[in-house]
């Protein structure tokens, strides 16, 4: 089954969301949400939307590895 899958990031973070989304062969639109954050609707299958939230995890860890 066909489904939908939002995130919501940083601007600053978008290029890295996008190239890991293609890497694993995700279809995806990007849509700006305020003047500094954009949208990111994946379309996919509903049994690689976890696949999807490890993607995320993975770059807010890498992000959260910057501040330091």
């Amino acid at each position: 089954m066909i489904t939908k899958a939002g995130i919501v990031c940083d601007d600053y973070k978008l290029s890295k969301y996008k190239h890991k989304l293609k890497e694993n062969g995700f279809t995806f639109s990007v849509f700006s949400f305020t003047k500094t954050t954009s949208t990111i609707k994946v379309t996919t299958d509903a049994e690689r939307v976890g696949e999807i939230n490890k993607i995320c995890e993975d770059l807010e860890k890498y992000f959260l590895t910057l501040k330091n």
